[in-house]
């Protein structure tokens, strides 16, 4: 079956029904042929079982271990993966990155009740970039965390923003070095030397058109609005 992220089109062929069902809110239904096939064999589901802490069925396993593999070739495709929540307010995308337990997902559910229905979801763990010549840009993808939040739509990324838990809400320009540092640790390091260097030329390139802050932050609105006010800047004037 033929699927859609970030504009790719992706023949996955899942061994497990489990995939099938994962996968099928971003079914491709038009006529148009794949840009590549994924194919997971024994050998990629061996190394993912060496990643699984969980002993996770051969379904989900299967799943991550294609994901992986689309993540790889993406890149020649200009695309890159980022472990982030990424949301869209009113058409403008905001990535909240940070390792795992930080908080990412509790402060997009803040803005969301915050701002309501002038914030979507675009996915809430693992979306792809898109580059473009006029833009990047965020985009779902079915691998969205344990609360399944995405939706298929790509929105110009105006602002990344690093977190950090604190006991006050402060926030401010990331300078180079953290940038790239968070960066790095937020997304694929492949082994292969030339997809590395792909990597590192997706960060540079984001560093050049996307604003990057740091936020430290308690769970609350005060924390949405200290963001908000100092990124809102980026939006289109008619969205702010």
């Amino acid at each position: 079956m033929i699927y859609s992220f970030a504009g790719l089109l992706v023949d996955i062929r899942f061994r497990y029904e489990y995939g099938v069902k994962f996968c099928e809110r971003y079914l491709y239904t038009g006529d148009a042929s794949a840009d590549f096939t994924i194919e997971v064999d024994d050998n990629m589901m061996a190394l993912e079982r060496e990643y699984d802490p969980y002993n996770s069925p051969d379904g989900l396993l299967e799943c991550l271990a294609a994901y992986r593999e689309i993540c790889n070739k993406a890149f020649d495709y200009g695309c890159m993966f980022m472990h982030c929540s990424a949301l869209s307010y009113r058409g403008n995308g905001v990535l909240f990155t940070a390792p795992s337990g930080t908080g990412k997902s509790t402060h997009s559910a803040l803005w969301k009740k915050y701002f309501g229905e002038s914030v979507t979801m675009v996915n809430d763990d693992k979306p792809l970039l898109k580059f473009e010549e006029d833009a990047v840009y965020v985009c779902g993808t079915p691998w969205d965390g344990k609360h399944r939040q995405s939706n298929n739509i790509m929105v110009p990324i105006k602002a990344i923003v690093i977190l950090s838990q604190g006991k006050t809400n402060e926030i401010h320009p990331a300078d180079k070095r953290e940038a790239v540092y968070h960066l790095l640790n937020q997304t694929i390091r492949p082994e292969d030397a030339s997809l590395m260097g792909q990597v590192l030329d997706y960060c540079e390139r984001l560093l050049k058109s996307v604003p990057i802050y740091c936020l430290q932050c308690d769970i609350s609105f005060d924390a949405v609005l200290t963001a908000y006010n100092t990124i809102k800047e980026n939006f289109d004037e008619d969205e702010v």
